[in-house]
């Protein structure tokens, strides 16, 4: 039960972040690089959550995958 709360728990952070992210992109409209946008992107906080999160959950499946043989 643990793992599945930590599973929706991850999920949610892991969209939450990689929607505010998709919201940074709209800097390229103001006439920003491409490099400007993802330098400034990987420098947020929202970048690192989304990291955790997808390190939490390839963490959770993974070993959810291996118990089941």
């Amino acid at each position: 039960m643990f793992r599945f709360f930590l599973f929706l728990i991850s999920y949610g952070f892991m969209i939450l972040s990689l929607g505010n992210l998709v919201l940074y992109l709209n800097y390229r409209t103001l006439g920003y690089s491409w490099i400007a946008v993802l330098r400034f992107m990987t420098q947020t906080t929202e970048f690192y959550i989304a990291v955790g999160a997808c390190i939490v959950l390839c963490a959770i499946v993974l070993n959810m995958r291996l118990e089941k043989h």
